[in-house]
């Protein structure tokens, strides 16, 4: 029982905001975005968002006089970008449609920053719930090898809950209608 309050997890989100970039064209965008040939859209701005995950893990052991184990782990999950940059079209000069196009992109720039900073706190409490309960193994190597295939179980599944999540919502701000908004709102530009 003592073992299983000695079982540390610790998530973290490491934030950076994104490297904003203006030297791409309107086509490099367009490449980047993988967006289908649409000959009435251009791409003025993209988010590109490469959440990143390094997880530390450290077995606490308990070993009998027979050689069973009982392991839990300590872990220590570090959440953030290996890559995150904002670009704007340098074909984009106009001050008022570049702020609008920026405002945008600055959107999608927030929910992942936002969704990775809130799955810290969600997954801590998640995996302290999976992980906290002690396991046996007849030797410490088994032991170990069990404990790393529970910790990945765990964290797997939960982390690609929190990308879709992230992508859900980055979906939603492009959604037809927020596209003809921002389309209005540039074309009331002076």
């Amino acid at each position: 029982m003592r073992l299983g309050t000695e079982a540390k997890v610790s998530v973290a989100f490491e934030d950076k905001p994104p490297t904003r970039i203006d030297s791409r064209s309107l086509s490099e965008l367009k490449g980047l975005s993988g967006a289908r040939s649409n000959p009435h859209h251009n791409i003025l701005g993209l988010t590109h968002a490469v959440p990143s995950a390094s997880l530390k893990l450290t077995p606490n052991m308990l070993v009998d006089g027979n050689g069973v184990a009982c392991v839990v782990p300590s872990l220590v999950l570090t959440l953030g970008f290996a890559e995150f940059e904002v670009y704007l079209a340098k074909e984009l000069k106009d001050p008022c449609r570049r702020r609008i196009v920026e405002e945008h992109e600055n959107e999608h720039a927030a929910v992942w920053r936002n969704h990775w900073r809130a799955g810290a706190r969600l997954l801590e409490t998640a995996l302290r719930n999976a992980l906290a309960k002690p396991s046996y193994s007849s030797n410490q190597d088994e032991a170990v090898n069990e404990m790393t295939c529970r910790v990945n179980d765990a964290v797997g599944p939960l982390l690609r809950q929190l990308k879709d999540g992230a992508i859900a919502a980055n979906q939603q701000i492009d959604s037809p209608a927020s596209y003809q908004f921002e389309a209005n709102r540039m074309r009331a530009c002076p």
